[in-house]
């Protein structure tokens, strides 16, 4: 038992969340999710917010079965304690649809998707971000579907509206911006792509860390984007600078490090893979 008291031990959870280290955020969620159902009970919002936030942490780490499992226990919770159109129970709504869609379950995710936004949109919460959310993750499950020019329209338009309702330097606008250089790249958009791809890195960069994962998923994709668009050495400079801190914060067999390293050898082996 950690000598933290439980809401130490859940801020500390938080800030492991909040820093990118998301297998001692995972632990430390599990220890303390008991002692929260003793010490508050069902009827209580913070043990379901914490559910909420350990299925975050199991989403990081790409573990989208277990991610789903909580996230839909909180939202089953916040439903009965809050209500279906609450802020808190619509943005649990969306990262529910995000952690079915990344299982390739493209309808069912949209349907939940399409809900938190009608709920919201209802109650007049168009600015929340959770409504906000829940339109990146239908533009993103455009994407995956490869539905490349609606992807983008949408992506461009709720990167817009969440620059303006939620600031320029917010993790979800560059999540829309990070999704928005990936659809410009498919649409054969590559200097508008890279133009992107670059604003997003820089934000990071400076918000997160270099060794946050979220830095370094932006960092593997505009070592991509400027591979296809023959910038090789540029690409294996960049590949070559992020790839230590990716081999640290995600180890060395995660497929980000992995492309990174392959991408980082390009310049001495002459390889122009797209």
């Amino acid at each position: 038992m950690s000598p933290l008291s439980t809401p130490n031990r859940l801020s500390e959870a938080q800030q492991l969340l909040e820093h990118g280290d998301f297998t001692q955020a995972v632990t430390l969620y599990q220890e303390v999710l008991p002692d929260l159902d003793a010490e508050f009970g069902i009827d209580h919002d913070t043990p379901w917010q914490a559910r909420l936030m350990l299925g975050l942490a199991l989403y990081g780490l790409g573990r989208f079965a277990e991610a789903e499992t909580y996230h839909r226990r909180a939202l089953e919770g916040r439903d009965r304690i809050l209500g279906p159109d609450h802020p808190d129970t619509i943005r649990t709504r969306s990262r529910l649809a995000d952690a079915v869609g990344e299982q390739g379950r493209f309808k069912q995710a949209e349907a939940i998707a399409q809900e938190a936004i009608r709920l919201g949109e209802a109650k007049g919460l168009q600015s929340h971000d959770g409504v906000l959310m829940a339109r990146l993750t239908v533009a993103w499950i455009r994407f995956r579907q490869e539905r490349w020019e609606e992807a983008a329209q949408l992506a461009t338009e709720v990167r817009a509206d969440l620059e303006r309702c939620v600031g320029a330097e917010h993790q979800l606008t560059f999540s829309a911006g990070n999704l928005l250089a990936r659809c410009l790249q498919n649409t054969g958009d590559l200097e508008g792509a890279e133009a992107r791809a670059k604003q997003v890195y820089s934000g990071r960069l400076g918000m997160l860390g270099a060794e946050h994962p979220h830095t370094i998923a932006i960092a593997h994709d505009l070592v991509d984007i400027l591979v296809a668009e023959g910038k090789v050495p540029e690409a294996a400079s960049l590949a070559a600078k992020v790839l230590p801190a990716a081999e640290r914060a995600l180890g060395g067999a995660h497929r980000w490090t992995a492309g990174l390293r392959e991408r980082a050898t390009m310049a001495h082996s002459g390889q122009e893979g797209s």
